[in-house]
């Protein structure tokens, strides 16, 4: 069984397209990543703004995208996946280098925050290009691997990202927003030398239309979105937590993500394997304890081998979930609205995304001396919503089992 799963891999690798995905995927991760831990601390050490501040910020970013999600998934069945995926790093090029120059001359916050707010809309159409181009090119019973690939790509990049974030943050924050603009022009590069325009496109006289007549689709991107509600408590406020719960150093943090990085890497593929007869429903629900449990814990340990541990643990919830959502949402697009679907998708579970670190940030203020009360929170929360999945999943099948795909 291992060495059937590495030659899917060999095989995977072997089609160009997709093994360029999978560099754009480490590049994109490896610059992002720093932004994406170290812009709450400098907001918090630098700029002293509030905790709901910066849960405010991360909420109004996530808002941004929503419609955009759906508008950007139309406009890759339209005018073609490759087209997309060439406009989109010049912009975020011109975005982070604004980034970076505000925190370099301590410019107003709301250059700040304008700047900010701009990344995510242009990094929700790359993840649908991407998610798009996978499901075309790679038949369905390799899609799990494929999905798997790129987020073993995506989080070496972070295994390193935020390492090296926390050292450029003790030159100058602005060293930290500057990397994503650079590698940005690389990814222009490999995509525009490197992805054809796949066989599978709609008609780009279509219209701009959301699946709401598909009824399996919705129910599994509101279960799906309901997941990523207490997922996302791992990133904003996470780092928040530890920088004033444990008092950690910018660096110890930014090692801390890295090893998240790691732990992708190396458990990706033994996870598969461990849950390859193993329904979606179920992989998901098991996901949402490991993750809802793993927070818990934060509230009554510490100490840097107790993190290094819990570390391990989430990063294992998310080796459960990740990979599957997104292929369950392949396995139900129609060949010719993939774009469609993929953004409704984004924008159905962005609906939930920006109130976890709103609702998160929010808690952590409230019982600011109190880590018990908050972690209990979030776990209740999200033992809740596994549970409700495991029902739903066990009385309608969402998917058959995954070991019927292999």
């Amino acid at each position: 069984m291992v060495s059937t799963s590495r030659q899917v891999y060999r095989e995977l690798l072997s089609n160009r397209a997709v093994s360029v995905l999978a560099i754009t995927q480490l590049v994109r991760t490896l610059g992002r990543s720093q932004v994406w831990i170290f812009i709450p601390v400098y907001l918090l050490l630098i700029r002293h703004v509030q905790y709901f501040e910066i849960g405010l910020l991360f909420f109004s970013t996530a808002m941004v995208s929503l419609p955009v999600s759906i508008f950007g998934g139309n406009m890759v069945d339209r005018l073609g996946r490759r087209k997309i995926g060439i406009i989109i790093p010049p912009i975020l090029v011109f975005v982070f280098f604004s980034l970076s120059a505000s925190a370099f001359l301590g410019l107003p916050l709301v250059v700040i925050f304008a700047s900010f707010i701009a990344i995510e809309p242009l990094v929700t159409i790359q993840g649908i290009v991407d998610n798009v181009l996978i499901t075309d090119i790679v038949e369905d019973a390799k899609r799990n691997d494929a999905f798997s690939l790129l987020r073993i790509a995506a989080n070496l990049g972070f295994s390193i990202g935020p390492a090296m974030g926390g050292y450029l943050a003790y030159l100058n924050y602005g060293f930290v927003f500057i990397a994503p603009a650079i590698i940005s022009v690389l990814d222009f590069m490999l995509f525009f030398k490197y992805i054809n325009e796949p066989a599978h496109k709609s008609s780009i006289s279509g219209n701009f239309n959301f699946p709401v007549k598909d009824k399996k689709f919705i129910i599994i991107c509101v279960l799906l979105a309901m997941i990523w509600f207490v997922t996302g408590q791992w990133g904003t406020t996470l780092t928040l937590f530890w920088t004033n719960f444990d008092h950690l150093t910018n660096r110890f943090i930014g090692d801390l993500y890295g090893l998240n990085g790691v732990f992708v890497v190396t458990m990706q593929i033994p996870t598969n394997w461990l849950f390859r007869r193993t329904s979606d429903h179920l992989r998901i629900a098991i996901g949402g304890l490991v993750y809802s449990f793993s927070f818990l814990a934060l509230a009554f340990f510490t100490g840097p081998y107790f993190l290094i541990l819990d570390v391990f643990f989430i990063t294992m919830g998310e080796n459960i979930i990740s990979p599957v959502a997104f292929s369950m949402i392949g396995k139900i697009a129609p060949p010719d609205k993939r774009g469609q679907y993929f953004g409704a998708f984004q924008m159905i579970v962005g609906f939930a995304v920006p109130f976890a670190p709103l609702m998160g940030t929010y808690l952590l203020g409230y019982y600011s001396n109190q880590a018990v009360s908050f972690w209990g929170i979030i776990a209740s929360i999200g033992v809740t919503i596994s549970l409700m999945v495991y029902a739903y999943g066990r009385g309608r099948m969402l998917q058959a089992p995954a070991s019927r795909e292999s």
